[in-house]
């Protein structure tokens, strides 16, 4: 949390223009490649105080002693403090025994930035050890007899307990706090039970953080070999060779895009969770994913609900016409995406699309022509409509305007309008599920249906892809792409998902009551059930599959698509 917590403020600083230079007061966390990125977006690094003369001065993740942000006080500096907040809480507990005379004891590398940041809180007088054999004849040094004992944040936990059962030994008075991070906890205890169910542990991250080498000597010394990498480039076939089960863990440091690189990289070279003729249906699944064949399928999969809460029996020519849209437009949507934020947030993705990126673009642009020539089929304004929608669509992508203030040879698009990605496409698959088979010409437009139709789809499409910038929103940040969840925060857009969710569970249930929308409708709020599960997933934190994930949201709608398909014919 303190890591990441770290990064966004660094990254979303840029926008709130500050005082130029912007540094960061030593490494801002303990990645080199997040460093360079952020040295990328113009935000450097300087590792003494004196090499600091003006302009805005961020407080990496370790903090920093109050000694030190007295100099930077006195230069007149902007002062953006990225302290995690479970380092501060150390800070504070040796603050507040230091002013009591209490002697304070840290359990961790003195070399360590965090542990040099802590020492300078120590006013009654400290010291940092990594172990108890340096314990020395402590209660001498205390001025009171009264010792307080913490640890970094993210030292080990049977390193803390031996510290504190050797000074309780030695009879002396002592106050202690576990103040290890629970995060560090909670992974170390991950990998000592990995340990047990993997022939290789693949530790993520920076040669230089501390608490990843920690990870590393945990697993050997449970038994099994580690490999500690920074980058999915060191990951080779011989290191996995004869390794049946490969267990990935990383370092508090590693952002969620490195790790996913690594899990890429070695299911590339033949390490998979799955194996034989499932290895080969999962990798079509991926490309049809990865294509939008599959959100193509759950655009025709809602058009088909959405006829079905007009009372019209679904339409394989109003379905295909959908698919084709929705393929078309988010094929070509990523083709033109210049932004490179999919190289962090779906790697595998990115790869693909560097590899197939010229057949792809004529696929896209010929199923854009089809899905207007099937739409002239079905009445003029049903023509028009979809000829206004697909222009739109590829006007929103392609680099129109000159990016003013930065580079004047560099064009922007459309789609780099804050927040506009979202509700835009939810807009374009409402208006083509409910509101294009409305103007067929042999269609009976019910206004009210028509209405409930297209919020539920609207509704839908907003749910599933802001859920999708809620996890890529470290790639966003990474690239300073700017959506919803980056412009009015994670628990706000949190809070905004779950009422929807409400909203949608009801509304078709609703609408039955009143009759707007027939009963068969109400079959919806199963499917929104079921998205309610994917929530969950999600709200427990961890890493997920994302192709898989996302398979299973569209496939929902497929699902729904297929149900309705049968009631209409039956």
């Amino acid at each position: 949390m303190g890591v990441r917590r770290a990064v966004e403020i660094t990254l979303d600083l840029r926008r709130t223009n500050p005082p130029l230079p912007v540094i960061t007061y030593g490494p801002l966390i303990h990645n080199p490649q997040t460093l360079e990125l952020l040295k990328s977006r113009g935000i450097d690094q300087v590792e003494y105080l004196d090499q600091i003369e003006k302009g805005t001065v961020i407080i990496r993740a370790h903090g920093i002693s109050p000694q030190e942000r007295q100099i930077l006080i006195a230069k007149g500096v902007m002062i953006i403090d990225a302290t995690c907040p479970r380092v501060a809480r150390v800070q504070a507990v040796i603050k507040k025994h230091a002013k009591q005379g209490d002697f304070s004891v840290i359990v961790g590398d003195k070399d360590h930035p965090e542990v040099r940041g802590l020492l300078g809180f120590a006013s009654a007088g400290g010291i940092a050890i990594a172990g108890k054999d340096e314990i020395k004849d402590i209660g001498k040094i205390s001025s009171n007899g009264r010792i307080c004992v913490v640890a970094q944040t993210t030292q080990e936990l049977d390193t803390l307990n031996e510290v504190v059962t050797d000074l309780k030994e030695r009879g002396l008075d002592v106050r202690v706090y576990n103040t290890i991070c629970d995060s560090t906890k909670k992974r170390q205890a991950e990998i000592r039970r990995m340990a047990e169910m993997s022939d290789i542990i693949v530790v993520v991250g920076g040669k230089g953080s501390a608490n990843t080498r920690r990870l590393t000597k945990i697993a050997e010394g449970h038994g099994v070999k580690a490999v500690h990498i920074e980058t999915a480039d060191e990951l080779s076939s011989s290191i996995v060779d004869g390794a049946d089960v490969v267990g990935v863990t990383a370092g508090a440091s590693t952002p969620n895009w490195q790790i996913q690189t690594v899990i890429a990289k070695l299911k590339e070279i033949g390490m998979s969770s799955v194996a034989g003729p499932m290895r080969r249906l999962r990798k079509i699944f991926d490309i049809t994913v990865m294509t939008y064949v599959w959100a193509a399928a759950a655009g025709s999969g809602l058009a088909a609900a959405c006829l079905t809460l007009q009372r019209e029996k679904p339409s394989f020519l109003l379905m295909t016409m959908t698919a084709l849209f929705v393929f078309s437009m988010h094929l070509l949507n990523r083709i033109f995406d210049r932004s490179g934020a999919v190289r962090f947030n779906t790697p595998e993705i990115a790869a693909f699309y560097a590899q197939h990126q010229i057949p792809l673009a004529g696929l896209g642009i010929c199923t854009s022509l089809a899905a207007i020539l099937l739409s002239y089929r079905t009445g003029f304004y049903s023509f028009v409509l979809m000829t206004l929608m697909i222009t739109a669509g590829l006007l929103y992508t392609m680099p129109l305007m000159t990016k003013r203030n930065f580079d004047p040879t560099k064009r922007v698009s459309l789609k780099e309008i804050p927040g506009s990605k979202t509700p835009l496409v939810a807009l374009g698959w409402a208006m083509a599920t409910a509101v294009l088979p409305a103007l067929v010409t042999e269609i009976t437009v019910n206004i009210p249906a028509l209405i409930v139709a297209f919020v539920f789809s609207c509704g839908i499409v907003f749910w599933r892809t802001a859920l999708s910038d809620l996890l890529d929103i470290q790639g966003d940040r990474i690239v300073g792409r700017e959506t919803i969840p980056i412009l009015i925060g994670v628990k706000k857009t949190r809070r905004i998902l779950q009422t929807i969710l409400v909203i949608l569970a009801i509304l078709p249930v609703l609408s039955a009551i009143v009759g707007w929308t027939p009963w068969s409708g109400s079959i919806l709020t199963c499917n929104v059930l079921i998205l309610w599960m994917f929530w969950v997933i999600y709200r427990k934190g961890q890493l997920v599959d994302r192709l898989f994930y996302e398979g299973m949201m569209d496939g929902n709608l497929v699902l729904a698509g297929i149900v309705f398909i049968l009631y209409g014919m039956v």
